[in-house]
């Protein structure tokens, strides 16, 4: 299954699946799919089914459910990512590549460095969707809102929270750990304001480093993801 053309669709009536818009005209004019065909299909939601086309007509492409997938290609954890907004083209490649290591939730922060005060919510989006497909996850990690750093750590969280900052003190983030929720916090460029380091720390996150080198923000963000996600 690993060389599977994935599709996205959650219009799901019985054991059918439908196929519209953008992903139909793929399917039908770029990939040239045909009656009979069989393909996988994410719903973003937790599952994927394998499928076998019915029909294709000018709208939609209907689909008969053969098999459903409960977690296909999802980890046993749930490990989000907390991040200070960075340059576009950056924050394009931390998302690509976080969703294919698994990320679950992406919370853009406005910290005291940023320098990006604003994201392209529809590009990212459909980075993270094509992302999905892809690689052949059953959930479509959830981009929320832009919130300011100082508001997003006061929220009650029930993951174990990291703080990624370069102090020479601070433990090595390890990797195979236990099965948990993971919430990681990663600045922008520069990093986290101290102010918000202790902040952080008031608030029951606890300080890791990652390595001894200074990392770009969305190289740090691919590394707490390859040491925490199983």
């Amino acid at each position: 299954m690993a060389h599977e053309q994935f599709f996205f669709s959650q219009h799901k009536e019985d054991k059918n699946i439908f196929i519209e818009a953008g992903e139909h005209q793929h399917l039908s004019r770029v990939m040239r799919k045909r009656p009979g065909d069989t393909i996988w299909i994410s719903d973003g939601k937790g599952s994927s089914y394998k499928t076998k086309i019915l029909e294709i007509d000018q709208e939609n492409t209907k689909c008969e459910i053969l098999e459903r997938h409960p977690k296909f290609g999802e980890p046993e954890n749930r490990v989000s990512l907390a991040v200070g907004i960075i340059k576009p083209a950056h924050w394009e490649i931390m998302l690509e590549k976080a969703v294919e290591l698994g990320v679950h939730d992406i919370y853009p922060l406005m910290t005291q460095y940023t320098v990006v005060k604003s994201l392209k919510r529809e590009r990212s989006e459909k980075i993270i969707l094509s992302a999905l497909k892809q690689c052949g996850r059953s959930y479509l990690p959830i981009l929320h809102d832009p919130v300011p750093f100082n508001e997003f750590i006061k929220q009650k969280r029930d993951e174990i929270t990291f703080i990624c900052d370069n102090q020479d003190d601070y433990p090595q983030m390890e990797g195979g750990m236990a099965v948990k929720d993971y919430l990681v916090l990663i600045g922008p460029e520069g990093g986290f304001h101290p102010d918000e380091v202790k902040l952080a720390l008031q608030h029951s996150a606890q300080p890791v480093l990652l390595t001894n080198r200074r990392l770009r923000t969305e190289t740090a963000c691919l590394a707490a993801l390859n040491r925490l996600v199983v």
